[in-house]
C-alpha cells in the first residue's frame, strides 16, 4: 500500500475506532494481535468491530506482497462487508480480499495453484449449474449401478466431502461404488470443462494439506 493510500484509510478508520473504546470487549478485539474469536448475539457490532479493525491491519500490519482476505458464507453477508469497508476507505484490490469461503477457494487457491500441484483441472474454469450437475451425476450413476438413481445425491456428497484422502485405503475400501461414482462424475465435469461448488472446496483444501 503507498503512503497515500495508508493515509486514505487511516483517518477513517481512526474516527470509527474511536467509537469502540467504549466498549471494553470491543476495544479488546479491535487491538489484539494475532488469532481473535469475537462472540456475540446479532447487533452486539461484530461486523463493525472486524471491519474497522480491518482497516487498521491494513494500515498499520499487513505490508504487500501480503493481504487480507474477508472471508464470508454467503454473498449477501460479503455485500455488506465490502458496503462497509468503503466507508473506511478500504476496497478490493491487490492485497484486499472480501468474499465467500467458496470464491476464495477458487481464486487465490485452485486457480493459480491446481495444475501447479497436477491437479487437472480446466484451463478456463466455469462452474457448473444445477442442471449440468444432475445429469452428470445421472450418466455416472448409470454407468455404475445401471439405470436412474433413484433420487437424492446425499450419501454421495457426505462420501465426496468426508473421504478427503484419495490415496487412502478407505477411498475404495468403505464403499467402492459409491468412490468409483464420483470419479466417473467428475470426470464428467472436466471433459466439460467444468468444476461444481464441492470442487472448489474441496480441491482447495486438497491443495493446501498436500503442498507446503
Amino acid at each position: 500500500m503507498s503512503p497515500r493510500d495508508a493515509a486514505s484509510v487511516r483517518r477513517p478508520y481512526l474516527s470509527a475506532a474511536d467509537e469502540l473504546r467504549h466498549n471494553p470487549e470491543q476495544w479488546s478485539a479491535y487491538e489484539s494481535k494475532g488469532h481473535c474469536v469475537v462472540l456475540a448475539g446479532p447487533g452486539s457490532g461484530k461486523t463493525k468491530t472486524l471491519t474497522i479493525k480491518m482497516a487498521r491491519m491494513l494500515s498499520e500490519d499487513v505490508q504487500l506482497p501480503r493481504g487480507i482476505a474477508c472471508i464470508t458464507f454467503n454473498s449477501e453477508c460479503a455485500g455488506e462487508l465490502r458496503r462497509r469497508l468503503e466507508k473506511l476507505g478500504v476496497s478490493e484490490g491487490r492485497s484486499v480480499f472480501v468474499g465467500t469461503i467458496h470464491s476464495f477457494c477458487l481464486k487465490h487457491v485452485v486457480m493459480p495453484y491446481a495444475r501447479l500441484a497436477g491437479i487437472d483441472i480446466p484451463d478456463k474454469v466455469a462452474v457448473a449449474l444445477p442442471s449440468e450437475r444432475e445429469r452428470f451425476y445421472e450418466e455416472a450413476f448409470a454407468e455404475v449401478y445401471g439405470g436412474l438413481p433413484p433420487g437424492g445425491q446425499k450419501s454421495f456428497d457426505k462420501y465426496r466431502r468426508t473421504h478427503l484422502d484419495r490415496q487412502s485405503a478407505a477411498w475404495r475400501g468403505d464403499d467402492n461404488d459409491v468412490a468409483e461414482l464420483i470419479e466417473r462424475y467428475e470426470t464428467h465435469l472436466r471433459g466439460n470443462g467444468l468444476i461444481d461448488f464441492d470442487d472448489m472446496m474441496l480441491l482447495g483444501l486438497r491443495l493446501i494439506e498436500e503442498n507446503k
